[in-house]
Formats: structure tokens, sequence, C-alpha cells
């Protein structure tokens, strides 16, 4: 039961934060810029999870805050928008494809590597402690 406390009380803050960042970046940035920094965020906080916390603690930053903070749903909708643009704009298919090839290398390489960061971070921070 603590665990599924820990997880609604992680996605109780994570997912009004996104909300929060969604609204600041989406001012001056375009939804897949948004989504990038949204989900480098959100994987930076899930790698540092991993190496500094165990347990429920774990389970409350990663699968409830970090998890309500990057969402599946956003990185679709962001996606289809991206590509409904290319569509009206009269790119043609070879570079709609190529575009869109980068921006899911993009998409999935920068939180990946923001995981792994997050996780050297807390390695080296618990270590020197």
């Amino acid at each position: 039961m603590i665990t599924i406390a820990a997880i609604a009380l992680g996605a109780f803050i994570g997912a009004p934060l996104r909300a929060l960042v969604e609204q600041f970046a989406g001012r001056t940035r375009s939804a897949l810029t948004t989504l990038l920094i949204i989900n480098s965020l959100g994987s930076l906080l899930a790698g540092f999870s991993l190496g500094a916390f165990t347990g429920d603690m774990r389970i409350f930053f990663i699968t409830g805050l970090a998890g309500a903070f990057t969402t599946f749903s956003g990185w679709t909708l962001a996606l289809a928008m991206f590509s409904h643009e290319l569509v009206e704009s009269g790119v043609p298919p070879v570079a709609r494809y190529t575009r869109m090839g980068m921006v899911m290398v993009v998409a999935t390489g920068i939180p990946l590597i923001s995981i792994w960061i997050g996780w050297l971070i807390s390695e080296r921070l618990f270590v020197t402690l």
C-alpha cells in the first residue's frame, strides 16, 4: 500500500510540474523542443534516482514523479503535430521521412543520455559523501 501511495504522490507532483514547464517553455519553443526539454529533465531525474534511492523512494521519484512528468502521450502528440505540419507545408515525402527519422533519433537519444548522466551524477555524489 505504501508503494501505491508513493506512486500517487509522485504523480500528483509530476503532472502539474510538467504542465508548468510546458507552459513556460512553450511560449518560446516549438512543441518538439518543449517535449525534448521535458523528457530530458525527467530522464535526468530518473537516472539520478536509480543511483541515489532504493525501495519506495526510488518508486516515488521514477515511477511517480518522472513517470507523470514525462508521458508517452505527450511524445506521441508532439510527433503527430510535427508530422502534420510537414505534410501541410508541402515537404516532399523523402524529406518528410528523413526529418521524422532525425526527430525520432534525437527525441529518444537525448533522454537516454540524460538517464546515464543522472545516474553518473548520483554515483559520483554518493561515492564521495
